[in-house]
């Protein structure tokens, strides 16, 4: 029996992950994020206040160690003032908290071409703007630094002759940008004392039997390889890149979880069949907050999608789903869900088209679920108690994505978690 634990966001990310991380960890050693960067946003409330996280998981609420391994790319100056952020909660050393040599580092010259690229493209995919997609560019073109290397005063100097040498454009950005390449510079120091060779040391503690909990950022929907291309982020976001990131077996893997919403949303550009338009995706926005915990952006809402869903526990083969925010849909006559698609000349369409245009031209075929109006974020503490109406409405995602929902989210609060199981 494997001790590794992986949890994947089911949809275009956004599902409340970070609450549940916090939740998880309670039962485990060891947290360790296998992807992403500080483009992604964790939010949870600790004692009732709220606390967003970019870069560091969540497990340092529970006292877990905590790791930023290989697949991560790391923004050393906004991983610093997170360090400080955490302060109140918690006291980060070098036994708590382990960050990668081999992560690979955004500079300010990556987050200068993010924003570029958006701004001047005839197409814009809609990215934060954080530098994530050039940082992972450049690790793939060779070129990149490690966050090995950046910390080591010598090699980080290397690579930035080397950048010179090979672009003018970074040589003039490193000119006009001093203070922000200051920034850059004075945050090697203050994270030295946490880099180390993350993957030995998480592979030695999962070698003896401790528990390790995988965190990934974003969704499924928007993994590099399976996602709506190009309308994605620059990792691997299914649990298969969990294996990758940190260099270690499947053999180890013991369970694979996904987090979803009870209905739909996302951030930024690109094809949504079930989005809505009218007073109910308002309602959902509203009562939901939906706005981007890094970006601050707005996110397009609509009704839970099947199809979907379902691809992504087949893609990331997940043994139960989390369906969260269940209490947003409180108050609704009538909520649907997206069986499958009608395409004008392909016809009918149970599985996930691959083409993001096909998936554009594709019209949702709902199945309509009669909605509740009780409010069940109070008061409600097991599955049992929850309106006949809410019940049947889980029962049905689980059927149509024939995934186990094992638990249930009914609020914001780590108390607000009923078990199905």
């Amino acid at each position: 029996m494997g001790n590794v634990t992986i949890l994947v966001g089911a949809q275009w990310g956004d599902e409340g992950k970070g609450k549940w991380i916090d939740i998880l960890a309670s039962q485990k050693d060891i947290v360790a994020r296998y992807q992403g960067g500080n483009n992604a946003g964790h939010t949870l409330y600790v004692d009732g206040e709220k606390v967003v996280l970019h870069q560091i998981p969540s497990g340092i609420f529970q006292n877990k160690a905590v790791a930023l391994t290989a697949g991560v790319v790391v923004n050393p100056s906004e991983l610093v003032a997170e360090i400080e952020k955490v302060k109140p909660y918690c006291q980060l050393t070098s036994k708590s908290l382990w960050l990668s040599a081999r992560a690979h580092v955004i500079t300010p010259w990556h987050i200068y071409l993010d924003g570029k690229r958006e701004k001047e493209s005839d197409s814009p995919i809609g990215t934060t703007k954080r530098g994530i997609g050039p940082t992972y560019a450049e690790k793939s073109n060779r070129t990149g630094i490690r966050l090995g290397h950046y910390v080591n005063q010598s090699s980080l100097d290397q690579w930035i002759q080397m950048m010179k040498k090979q672009n003018p454009e970074f040589e003039q950005h490193f000119t006009d940008h001093k203070t922000e390449w200051e920034t850059f510079h004075s945050s090697a120091k203050l994270l030295a004392p946490f880099v180390c060779d993350a993957e030995a040391a998480l592979r030695k503690q999962v070698h003896s039997g401790k528990k390790l909990l995988l965190e990934g950022a974003q969704g499924a929907l928007l993994d590099i390889d399976h996602g709506t291309y190009p309308f994605v982020t620059s990792s691997p976001t299914a649990a298969g890149g969990a294996i990758a990131g940190i260099g270690l077996a499947p053999k180890y893997i013991e369970n694979i979880i996904g987090v979803a919403k009870a209905y739909l949303t996302r951030v930024g550009e690109g094809p949504f069949p079930t989005e809505l338009f009218d007073k109910d995706g308002e309602m959902m926005a509203k009562n939901g907050h939906e706005f981007g915990a890094t970006t601050g952006r707005p996110r397009r809402c609509g009704w839970l999608d099947a199809v979907a869903l379902k691809y992504c526990s087949d893609v990331s083969g997940m043994d139960g789903i989390i369906l969260n925010k269940l209490d947003i849909l409180s108050g609704f006559d009538e909520i649907k869900i997206a069986t499958h698609y009608q395409h004008e000349t392909l016809g009918e369409i149970h599985e996930f088209p691959w083409d993001h245009q096909i998936l554009s031209q594709c019209k949702p075929v709902y199945k309509s679920i009669e909605g509740w109006s009780e409010t069940i974020s109070e008061g409600i503490t097991t599955y049992e108690e929850l309106p006949s109406a809410a019940k049947t409405y889980v029962k049905t995602v689980e059927e149509l994505v024939k995934t186990p929902i094992t638990y249930v989210g009914n609020g914001v609060n780590r108390s607000d978690a009923l078990n199905r199981t």
